[in-house]
């Protein structure tokens, strides 16, 4: 029996891929204008830098960073951004090991691809004994072995419940500690088995639920199913840092044919690994220049920044979470590529993103299509009212909420997003009613009405901005970056940061509009 999805739920799937009204242009304006909201938004954003560097350097002697003398880069960098700093060495220390692993594959692959699974599983444990110990290893096979049982039930409300009881689990006090004492001689072993088992566990329950769809009758033999489960959590290249790839994908990649390597797919992938190896080192040299990660610990520091240097603060947060994935998740995914796999894509750019949504949609696009299929469409089904749709966000949100870490960080940062969701969804349904449209069309003609809209969307994306410092620096950090926004800083910190932001959403409407019809170009052609 076929594992891969019908074609009719392809096409629902595709239904939900896009917002509605994707493919309307907003209206025009001149390119003076334009001009002057791009040249103010990028200005604004590269001088706040500027000022961010300086007050950087100048508190680099009070910070927690590490001085490196002898580096001609700088004397001092920050290296308190944990996961940057123990997953890249990985990456580095075992570059070997993954082009051995790929070499095998394709042998594999060409000669005997029945084996495929079973490789996977031997070369991994090769690689978690060392990385993790046995303790770690074996938790690496508990967890899909548990999601295996349950499975044999057919039931997802089991299965869900299994999940959650299973990650709360490994947030539990009690289970950390354990882990601490079975790890304790591995550097941040802790935090690496966390890391890979929370990856392990999205694997096994998106496994267990798409097997329910595809084989409700359980009609598939359990050994290579569990051959299968597996072969899939514990695939090398996804293993400890994503992105997440649907079951459904990596089984269609397990199905690919061997391809003959030529002269041409060799420049291809070495020209793709040099591209992310830029993007490291690129990322490495800006935490000598700037040290954003070392004033989680110090909130005192934050309240005595200029206004522009807190713009710069937050703006360097928010680039260098996007060029930490695009590593974490690039230089991977090039190696499964090369395998026959096709990946989510890395993480785009969201600064320049209009709708609120999309930050959601092309970050992590492999979590997205997880939680679009197995958790939104179900709830919402495919003919949604509001309300239906509004409670299939708040699931989505309560799975971000439990996954991610049961905390007060993680519970303020998914419920800013989640309201402003919401407030994106009521803005969409009040737009599509015909006395608003009439109203709008007799008091905002034309370009009055992008001009409206981008007010609008001030209001989100300031919110959006305090979500992301609690994410990723701290709630006490936000708090301050708030109150300079709107008490402290009023009204001049606050008009100047609704103008930048306006600027931002005007240039992300007119970059939407490009891509609109760049896709009508490509159709009609």
């Amino acid at each position: 029996m076929s594992m891969l999805p019908e074609p009719h739920e392809d096409r629902d799937r595709q239904k939900w891929q896009q917002p509605k009204n994707s493919n309307k242009l907003f209206p025009s304006i001149s390119r003076i204008e334009l001009a002057f909201y791009f040249i103010s938004f990028w200005s604004g954003c590269f001088y706040s830098l500027y000022r961010f560097y300086r007050t950087s350097q100048r508190w680099g002697q009070y910070l927690p960073v590490t001085p490196i003398p002898d580096s001609w880069l700088g004397t001092r960098q920050d290296q308190t951004d944990l996961e940057w700093f123990v997953w890249v060495p990985i990456i580095l220390s075992y570059a070997p090991w993954g082009f051995v692993h790929v070499v095998i594959s394709q042998l594999i692959r060409r000669f005997c691809p029945q084996h495929l699974c079973n490789f996977y599983i031997g070369f991994s444990v090769c690689i978690t004994v060392p990385l993790i110990g046995r303790v770690g290893t074996a938790l690496c096979f508990a967890v899909p072995s548990i999601m295996f049982v349950v499975l044999l039930t057919r039931l997802k409300l089991i299965i869900w419940l299994t999940w959650c009881l299973i990650l709360i689990l490994f947030n539990t006090q009690f289970f950390t500690n354990y882990v601490e004492f079975w790890v304790e001689d591995i550097p941040e072993g802790v935090y690496k088995v966390s890391v890979m088992v929370a990856w392990i566990i999205l694997r096994s329950l998106s496994f267990s639920l798409e097997i329910c769809d595809t084989d409700p009758e359980s009609k598939l033999r359990p050994v290579p199913l569990l051959t299968m489960l597996f072969g899939y959590c514990l695939y090398l290249p996804f293993l400890c840092t994503g992105p997440y790839m649907p079951f459904t994908d990596f089984k269609a990649g397990l199905a690919e044919p061997y391809r003959i390597w030529t002269l041409r797919r060799f420049i291809g992938v070495g020209l793709q690994i040099m591209r992310f190896l830029w993007w490291m080192g690129f990322t490495q040299f800006l935490l000598y220049q700037f040290f954003a990660h070392s004033l989680h610990f110090t909130p005192e520091l934050v309240k005595k920044m200029s206004s522009w240097s807190m713009a710069g603060f937050v703006y360097f947060l928010t680039a260098f979470l996007q060029l930490k994935y695009v590593v974490l998740y690039g230089l991977p995914s090039v190696l499964a590529r090369v395998e026959g796999y096709d990946p989510p894509r890395h993480p785009r750019c969201t600064l320049m993103t209009y709708r609120f949504s999309d930050i959601w949609r092309y970050f992590d696009h492999g979590l997205y299509r997880f939680m679009l299929k197995h958790i939104y469409i179900p709830w919402v089904g495919f003919e949604p009212s509001l309300v239906r749709q509004l409670q299939g966000t708040a699931l989505v949100f309560t799975f971000v909420y439990v996954w991610h870490g049961v905390s007060t960080q993680v519970f303020w940062w998914a419920t800013i997003n989640f309201f402003g969701v919401v407030a994106e969804k009521l803005g969409d349904s009040i737009s599509r009613m015909p006395t608003y449209e009439a109203w709008e069309s007799r008091w905002f003609p034309g370009s009055w009405q992008r001009r409206i809209l981008g007010l609008l969307a001030v209001c989100l994306y300031v919110p959006s901005l305090t979500a992301l410092v609690i994410f990723l620096s701290n709630l006490d950090n936000a708090l301050v970056i708030g109150n300079r926004i709107f008490i402290s800083g009023f009204p001049q910190c606050t008009l100047s940061t609704f103008f930048f932001m306006f600027c931002l959403g005007q240039c992300s409407m007119e970059l939407q509009n490009w891509k609109i019809r760049q896709k009508l170009e490509l159709k009609q052609s």
